[in-house]
């Protein structure tokens, strides 16, 4: 291998693969990084046997073609300092990469290419043309409401339903569930499931782009899923276990008020300063025209919030952890939302105001 690269072209995704390798490895071949060269670019692949991504970078020159490991975090540190103007000139030896850039010099350790593992040469059943944009959408709509470290290892994850031209996004821990879907004619043919890793989730949401109108290619077998994009190729394995039925955790309320979002975000972002520090509780009670919020903690402190809102039913008290609400609320792009309640005992559903597709269910806290 002899080549020349830009330093800002490799920076790029050498942070990426960063994030798939692991901290502590295994073996020492997934420390590195897999440099290989292919149709004047250079291909950097990480993996931790869970996940792998390959990225892609144009050659300067190409004198001499090849293929060797070198630690990803070393020679991403010798990236992140050198200028950002700088050219890079990399040559393999024997059993080292020489890096050379204006007067500086670096020997890097080197791996056999030959004993790196692979996760990418899979057959795939299913493959299917998605938006970047609006995959990176979705994800950020659900994303917060995975299980993390549940023994119950199948809600650690996003579930991807794709069915009827929708592709629909949904993640549950126990104690709220978030749904997120988009309309795609091109997929009229495809009805599947794959149930996402968390980490796999946080990966590419950090790769994904929310502006791009880019499109690429989704490919799903039984055990992983594969993302082809303009820069990247990032591959993942699935979680094999069987899905919880979630329409079943969607309450059926009765007791519906509009609200204005911004209005209620404000009110439960000041209560959530008085409210238990562990358990994050509020109050909601649903009154004549107004919905009061209230909280306390173990010193004594409260708070009292009070929301106007066309109102004229029943009285009804539930409480709920702040912090769950919050999450839902965010996410909501229209200026006025429903509250769907069912009752002291029930889950509150948390809607657009508008044909949105998006919804949120928040379970009830016992005092």
């Amino acid at each position: 291998m002899n080549i020349t690269v830009h330093r800002n072209a490799l920076l790029k995704p050498l942070q990426a693969i960063s994030g798939v390798i692991d901290k502590k490895q295994s073996q020492p071949i997934l420390a590195n990084v897999l440099l290989s060269t292919k149709d004047n670019q250079l291909c950097l692949t990480g993996t931790d046997l869970e996940m792998e991504l390959v990225g892609t970078v144009p050659l300067l020159s190409m004198t001499e073609p090849g293929r060797t490991t070198v630690s990803a975090r070393k020679l991403f540190d010798i990236c992140r300092v050198l200028p950002e103007d700088a050219i890079l000139s990399l040559s393999l030896g024997k059993n080292n990469l020489l890096l050379r850039s204006g007067e500086s010099c670096f020997t890097l350790k080197t791996l056999p290419a030959e004993e790196f593992p692979n996760l990418e040469n899979h057959i795939y059943a299913t493959e299917l043309t998605v938006s970047e944009a609006g995959l990176k959408q979705l994800l950020t709509k659900t994303y917060f409401a995975m299980g993390e470290q549940d023994v119950r290892h199948y809600l650690n994850g996003i579930l991807l339903d794709i069915k009827q031209k929708k592709i629909q996004c949904v993640a549950m821990d126990g104690h709220r569930l978030a749904f997120a879907a988009i309309h795609e004619d091109r997929i009229d043919h495809v009805e599947m499931q794959a149930l996402l890793p968390r980490k796999s989730v946080l990966e590419l949401m950090r790769l994904l782009e929310n502006d791009s109108d880019a499109d690429m290619t989704l490919r799903v077998n039984e055990q992983r899923i594969c993302v082809t994009a303009k820069h990247f190729i990032f591959t993942s394995k699935l979680i094999h276990a069987r899905y919880p039925d979630y329409q079943r955790v969607i309450p059926q309320g009765a007791t519906t008020v509009v609200l204005e979002r911004d209005a209620i975000k404000q009110a439960l972002i000041r209560a959530a300063i008085l409210s238990n520090e562990k358990f994050r509780g509020v109050r909601l009670q649903l009154e004549n025209n107004r919905l009061l919020i209230s909280a306390n903690n173990a010193e004594q402190e409260q708070v009292e919030e009070v929301v106007s809102l066309d109102y004229a039913g029943n009285a009804m008290e539930v409480g709920f952890n702040v912090s769950y609400l919050l999450d839902a609320i965010s996410t909501l792009s229209s200026a006025a939302i429903r509250f769907i309640f069912t009752d002291a005992q029930g889950g509150l559903l948390i809607r657009s105001e508008t044909d949105e597709p998006h919804f949120y269910v928040v379970m009830p806290m016992r005092f």
